[in-house]
């Protein structure tokens, strides 16, 4: 019998695996509950009861209650002792022992450290960062499409640079073409210099290079 602490666990597993798993109909479910009160809930291995008392507890009629016990006696729910005239003795036997060690909930996939995924290679990092830019190009604010954006290694791999998501940005094809290798804060000058880039714009980019190398500007790789 389940102790006082272990009330709210055995409960959880007649409705959650032990009715499902078993197709309980709504009187097989009171006679049970009814039979477990009765006997567990009173610290009682044993309760001594007859059908008419069974169905006078749960309001249902003599019938009802002597097809779902031999229903429960059937799919192991239910033990009976010393059957006299006076009424069978009733064991009520917990979710454990009928199905045996609750089955485990499906493990969760395992977290992924986006600190260290290559995001140049990984397909749901790719869009993840584009997104992260809004859909526009990290250095010149151009609108783009998932077709044509291209991802560049703000600090490039013949450096050093590395593929996470602090070293990659979403950009348009053009910026991506005539940036190559030139450090991304002196890029983004020369875009401001040809008039590419407001004040307001180039500021704005040169905080955002600040904040992606603190790894400020993170992805999801959910969506």
């Amino acid at each position: 019998m389940p102790k006082r602490n272990d009330l709210a666990r055995v409960l959880l597993e007649m409705e959650s695996e032990l009715f499902p798993a078993l197709s309980f109909d709504p009187y097989e479910r009171a006679v049970y509950y009814f039979l477990f009160a009765r006997t567990h809930l009173c610290r009682q291995r044993y309760v001594r009861l007859s059908h008419a008392l069974i169905a006078k507890g749960i309001g249902v009629g003599l019938f009802s209650v002597q097809s779902r016990t031999r229903q429960l006696l059937a799919k192991g729910c239910l033990r009976t002792h010393r059957r006299s005239n006076l009424g069978s003795f009733w064991q009520v036997l917990l979710p454990r022992q009928v199905l045996g060690p609750v089955r485990p909930s499906k493990a969760s996939p395992p977290r992924i450290d986006i600190t260290v995924l290559d995001c140049f290679n990984d397909r749901r990092a790719r869009w993840a960062i584009l997104r992260r830019e809004g859909g526009n190009c990290f250095y010149c604010l151009r609108k783009m499409t998932r077709k044509s954006a291209a991802l560049d290694h703000v600090v490039p791999r013949a450096r050093g640079g590395n593929s996470t998501y602090r070293n990659l940005v979403a950009c348009c094809p053009q910026c991506n073409f005539r940036k190559r290798a030139t450090p991304a804060a002196d890029f983004v000058r020369t875009l401001y210099r040809s008039g590419r880039l407001s004040a307001v714009e180039f500021n704005q980019r040169l905080a955002a290079l600040e904040r992606l190398a603190r790894g400020n500007l993170r992805i999801s790789l959910a969506g």
